[in-house]
């Protein structure tokens, strides 16, 4: 892998020291071992699919996610991707997985990059936003007219906001001159995807959420994160479902942190699976250390 790498443990310690920027976590349950999600289709109306880990690692399909996404639409229940990837528009991200075999239309498609526009509209007193991402830009009807940032120190310190979306690039040397930039003079830091890492087949990509808590915790900023588990993809999801009863919605995911908290705290089931983060490990022993428990749990999707 050429990204940025975390191995599992530092990973995990870094979701637990960063749980204080995180949603209050839902009332404990006992969760239910499952085979699959098969099983439980007859519960719901409405299935939420985290991508990483669930559908994929990396550019590598999960050969269960293709069997399953089957299964869902044969049981003529509705679904939606929704992703904390911020490198892509939602179409480009449809197109992806189609390419792995999955037959997603781009309208199924919910990602917390997509609520960059009103997280700007926020703060009307930025004048000049800077925007760390890769070309061509996600949503780049919103983020067009940012500033590109990438080595310029001068470009960091002269705007007075800044966007993070995607880390593809990223290195400590770029970690530094944001966090220099930001510790020196604090302004209003918006987060496109809050993921510590990613699953990948053989490792972990340290992703956007690891860079800015330890940017927070050096700088004393609270940055605004848009995606899982934060409230405002949640919200797209309902607006996308809003005669469902929440119970009646199964969110799938492979992190605690992430897909877990975000889908209970908003009233919707969790169904964890092990395909991802947490392959190989005892995931529900990790979840009951940090109180974060499923509804589900299932080797894979």
């Amino acid at each position: 892998m050429s990204f940025p790498v975390l191995g599992f443990d530092d990973a995990w310690s870094s979701y637990r020291r960063w749980e204080h920027r995180l949603p209050a976590k839902p009332v404990p349950v006992e969760p239910r071992r499952i085979a699959g999600i098969a099983e439980v289709l007859d519960q719901v109306d409405v299935v939420v699919l985290d991508a990483y880990g669930v559908l994929n690692l990396g550019s590598s399909v999960i050969p269960q996610g293709l069997e399953a996404v089957r299964a869902i639409r044969a049981a003529g229940k509705r679904l939606c991707i929704v992703t904390n990837d911020g490198s892509q528009g939602t179409a480009a991200i449809a197109a992806k997985h189609r390419g792995r075999g999955y037959d997603f239309s781009d309208g199924e498609v919910i990602a917390g990059a997509s609520l960059v526009g009103e997280a700007v509209a926020a703060f009307p007193e930025v004048r000049r936003w800077g925007i760390i991402t890769q070309e061509p830009r996600p949503e780049a009807a919103i983020t067009s007219g940012m500033t590109a940032l990438a080595l310029d120190k001068a470009a960091y310190d002269a705007v007075d906001g800044i966007v993070f979306m995607a880390t593809e690039i990223w290195d400590e040397e770029r970690q530094a001159l944001l966090s220099d930039t930001l510790t020196a003079r604090p302004r209003p830091f918006i987060v496109a995807n809050p993921d510590v890492v990613a699953p990948h087949v053989g490792g972990f990509s340290a992703e956007p959420g690891y860079f800015s808590h330890r940017i927070a915790d050096r700088a004393g900023i609270e940055p605004v994160f848009l995606g899982k588990p934060f409230p405002g993809v949640y919200r797209l999801v309902r607006e996308r479902f809003p005669e469902v009863d929440p119970q009646r919605i199964l969110a799938v995911g492979d992190t605690p942190h992430t897909d877990v908290i975000g889908a209970r705290a908003h009233g919707m089931r969790a169904l964890l699976v092990e395909s991802g983060f947490l392959a190989g490990r005892d995931s529900l022993a990790y979840c009951r250390e940090c109180a974060i428990l499923p509804d589900f749990i299932a080797p894979a999707i």
